[in-house]
């Protein structure tokens, strides 16, 4: 019988061999300064994409350096990170897997002591300088959201993926919580969906109808019925798919006791009946019945699988095929590889 995580799906008319989605998952202290590996990411990304993942999300990478998350993240931020990324594209494409990679800026958590911000953020003995973004500020970010695109494209990628989650500048414009600007940006919902929705419709047009985007979603920010507008909006103007995450937001809604799985899986399930892209979940999916419970019920269309897939590159085929897995220990306090990688427990297995 084959297996229900074996099903290709057609995302933006271009067909996913299964349904398993490797999410941005930044490899931290494996990049230098100038947002350029300095760990072999084609032999990374390669390794699950010859393990059977249908598609992968490139960790995130920094559209300025201003915008940075960490001081060792990867960088399309200028023409020279070009090649980092065809690499990448070559090899996942060898294995017949799909591919995009993650723009992000990080707004309030960038690094460095000045920092961009929607409005004004009142601090106490706070080292970093939040700077409230003028007009100008934001058509720059803007274009380099586009450019970062562009960059994405030629190096053969099939998308991207803006970064719309995890209280990251986009997710900090459109929640209310962060953004109490009064002008064409902030106030209303409108307003505050107005630059993730400007940044993809502009990504768009500049590269074309062919190519991927996808959404890294923030749920609940602040009200589900927000959620499934933006959602809606998002569609409209030309994202495939959605890759749902947690927002900025409080835990408004209920998970029904019988559901077996995070609260952030839920609102990816629920978030799905509002849309008709294709939706995926994430958050604490290590093992294949896990993911076979979500799409045979028909609750999902892709499911993300992150650390599972740390632990083990070959997760997808084995989970097709029914073998044992190399199950994630899911250290504390946090995943090894938001220290480095080489520290984690299944690392040595890769002869990396």
């Amino acid at each position: 019988m084959a297996s229900v995580i074996d099903k290709p799906i057609l995302i933006n008319g271009k067909e996913v061999k299964n349904r398993i989605l490797m999410p941005p998952l930044v490899c931290f202290n494996w990049a230098d300064d100038d947002g350029f590996e300095t760990v072999d990411r084609q032999r990374h990304y390669g390794l699950r994409a010859q393990g059977g993942t249908g598609l992968i999300v490139v960790e995130a990478a920094a559209v300025s350096k201003e915008g940075r998350l960490a001081a060792s993240q990867l960088g399309i931020w200028k023409d020279e990170h070009i090649p980092q990324f065809a690499k990448i594209a070559q090899e996942c494409h060898k294995h017949g897997a799909k591919v995009v990679v993650q723009l992000v800026h990080a707004g309030m958590k960038s690094v460095g002591d000045k920092v961009f911000v929607p409005s004004p953020i009142k601090t106490e003995e706070n080292s970093k300088e939040y700077t409230p973004m003028t007009l100008e500020d934001i058509q720059k970010l803007k274009e380099d959201f586009i450019n970062a695109a562009i960059r994405a494209q030629k190096a053969g990628l099939d998308g991207v993926e803006v970064h719309g989650a995890h209280s990251y500048l986009l997710n900090q414009f459109t929640s209310p919580l962060i953004n109490k600007r009064d002008d064409l940006y902030g106030g209303t919902m409108e307003n505050r969906f107005r630059l993730p929705l400007e940044i993809v419709q502009e990504i768009r047009k500049a590269c074309g109808q062919d190519f991927i985007i996808s959404y890294r979603f923030g749920v609940n920010d602040p009200t589900f019925a927000e959620d499934k507008h933006l959602a809606q909006q998002l569609e409209k103007l030309g994202v495939n798919i959605l890759n749902v995450s947690n927002g900025i937001g409080i835990k408004n809604l209920e998970v029904p006791q019988d559901f077996p799985f995070s609260f952030i899986t839920y609102m990816g399930v629920e978030l799905r009946k509002a849309v008709n892209i294709p939706v995926a979940c994430v958050f604490g999916i290590r093992e294949p019945k896990e993911a076979e419970y979500l799409l045979e019920k028909d609750l999902i269309d892709m499911v993300a699988v992150g650390r599972a897939l740390l632990a083990d590159p070959n997760w997808t085929n084995k989970a097709i095929k029914g073998e044992a897995i190399n199950l994630c220990y899911h250290c504390k306090p946090r995943c090894k590889y938001s220290v480095d990688g080489h520290t984690c427990p299944w690392f040595k297995t890769l002869n990396f």
